[in-house]
């Protein structure tokens, strides 16, 4: 699977410029999407020779859904090829503050590792813990975490939910996953899978046995099933997944549009 790249100070520059035109989303070149987590996929239909045609009319409706980028990813003739009435144009839109892969620094708490969430994901816990407690914030949740951590002996912990969310002064359910210091890798996710990721594809038998919440559908054109995986993966964070499966590809003709289904897991 394609591994997300660090984001750069060029990238960061660009998402700090102001929109020379308020009324309408920003284009984003291959290179610049390639560091973005989407928010949605949006597609136009009408009258398109080509992709680009269609950049006003995904510039608008980019625009009306709250983005403040856009990237073409493909389009769709009509079957019939006799008329360009039905062209269906897809591209993914980014907010303003629109996700970047960055490396993540260690944090501890009372002498306990707090994961970020791709460790988490990536390794497998020896206890998921539940505990309640009335918290009026994310540091004394952390803090009652850390302590249950360090009396289970833990390595490292992670805060998996919180319900019922953003209420304060409430009794609060709260799930904390264990690690052990060699703690090893979920065996649900695929050999290649490269930890620092914050969603990984599951393998195949996973996929069997796994019940997904939600099934997404997204469109593109692609060269190869890693770079399926990788924009199935972009997808996933952005709904929040943990887990991935590339459920089915639709068979088309080569260097022409495909749909793609992906079942999501936490």
């Amino acid at each position: 699977m394609k591994r997300f790249k660090k984001s750069s100070i060029a990238l960061a520059l660009l998402l700090s410029l102001p929109v020379a035109n308020i009324y309408a989303a920003l284009p984003l070149t291959t290179e610049e999407s390639q560091y973005l987590i989407p928010f949605k996929e949006i597609s136009v239909t009408g009258s398109y020779l080509q992709a680009q045609n269609a950049a006003d009319d995904i510039s608008k409706s980019a625009d009306e859904a709250g983005a403040k980028y856009y990237h073409i990813t493909g389009i769709q003739q009509p079957a019939t090829g006799t008329t360009t009435d039905r062209t269906i144009v897809y591209a993914d839109i980014y907010k303003s503050n629109a996700p970047i892969a960055v490396s993540k620094k260690e944090v501890t708490h009372n002498g306990v590792v707090l994961y970020p969430r791709s460790k988490a994901l990536y390794y497998l816990p020896f206890a998921v813990v539940k505990f309640k407690g009335d918290y009026n914030n994310t540091s004394e949740i952390l803090d009652a975490a850390s302590k249950i951590a360090t009396e289970k002996n833990a390595y490292a912990f992670y805060v998996y939910s919180i319900m019922p969310n953003d209420v304060k002064n409430r009794e609060q359910d709260i799930d904390v996953a264990l690690y052990q210091k060699d703690a090893p890798v979920r065996d649900v996710i695929i050999s290649k899978a490269i930890a620092g990721q914050d969603a990984y594809e599951i393998t195949d038998d996973a996929f069997k046995v796994m019940q997904p919440y939600e099934t997404i559908v997204f469109h593109g054109t692609f060269n190869n099933t890693s770079e399926i995986s990788a924009a199935a993966q972009k997808y996933a964070i952005a709904n929040d997944a943990h887990f991935y499966y590339v459920k089915e590809v639709s068979a088309n003709p080569a260097d022409t549009i495909q749909t793609v289904y992906v079942n999501l897991y936490r």
